[in-house]
């Protein structure tokens, strides 16, 4: 039986866990888990009262797990991700635009027989990407347009409120690479790095962000050029119910990225 670690206690960790009592309980059951905020702790207790599962330090449920999920914050999968490879386990990484914060990550992952696994998120595309980086891509450029709501307490507007209460229509807010993007929306554009890492890098994949208080939607246009041809997918994602920031859709990836792992049947690239 599986030992399942889960850091971060919120949304898509107890969505995650919740999936684990449904889908995985013959091969994993859920142990551990860790969130700095205790408040967190309680009501997952609450939503997931089948498990018996144990709240302990984020050191204790490395160690202990065999498998650990975070989905807690760039800052947290910083400073996690490393301390898993060097116990040589495995890890499903929901806050990705932390790696790029990873000094010396290759040779961590060279010396380490751990793995880590990064969903496709909310965007549609990975696998083509994938298939296309056997070949050359010229060119990756993603075009998000997110609520107003769920961008007003980003870095980038903390540092710009006068202009957060001038939209009043769509307007372009942001024009930059991945790499960029992160640091300015932490919580709203992991799904970029996710595509600059299947792809061309943070540095080469272009990025805009749009905004209005009209859009009720998450919605993510990928355009691609490559040897092989052009890629355009377009994805309108509902918000999850309990966390707007991200895309139901994006927590069903992490459920099917589990049953990717876990199961002996594998499909897509």
């Amino acid at each position: 039986m599986i030992q399942l670690g889960i850091i971060g206690c919120g949304t898509i960790g107890s969505a995650l866990a919740k999936a684990v009592e449904k889908k995985f309980s013959r091969i994993a059951r859920l142990a551990y888990v860790s969130d700095i905020n205790p408040v967190q702790i309680e009501k997952f207790r609450k939503k997931i009262a089948a498990s018996k599962f144990r709240a302990v330090p984020v050191s204790h449920l490395i160690q202990k797990s065999d498998f650990i999920i975070e989905t807690a914050s760039l800052c947290a999968a910083e400073q996690v991700i490393p301390k898993v490879l060097k116990s040589g386990k495995d890890i499903l990484v929901l806050s990705v635009g932390g790696i790029l914060n990873i000094k010396h990550l290759q040779s961590l992952i060279r010396k380490s027989r751990g793995h880590i696994y990064i969903p496709s998120g909310g965007i549609a595309g990975i696998d083509a990407v994938l298939a296309s980086k056997t070949g050359t891509i010229n060119s990756v450029r993603i075009t998000t347009r997110k609520p107003l709501s769920s961008l007003q307490n980003s870095p980038y507007f903390l540092r710009n409120r006068s202009r957060l209460g001038a939209i009043r229509k769509p307007k372009l807010v942001f024009e930059g690479n991945a790499a960029e993007a992160i640091r300015n929306f932490p919580e709203n554009v992991n799904v970029a790095v996710t595509l600059s890492l299947a792809g061309i890098g943070p540095e080469r994949t272009r990025v805009r962000i749009f905004t209005s208080p009209t859009y009720r939607y998450n919605m993510h246009e990928i355009e691609i050029k490559s040897s092989f041809g052009q890629i355009v997918t377009h994805v309108t994602n509902i918000p999850a119910r309990e966390n707007p920031k991200t895309s139901a859709l994006a927590i069903g990836s992490a459920v099917a990225t589990l049953e990717k792992i876990f199961s002996r049947f594998k499909i897509g690239t």
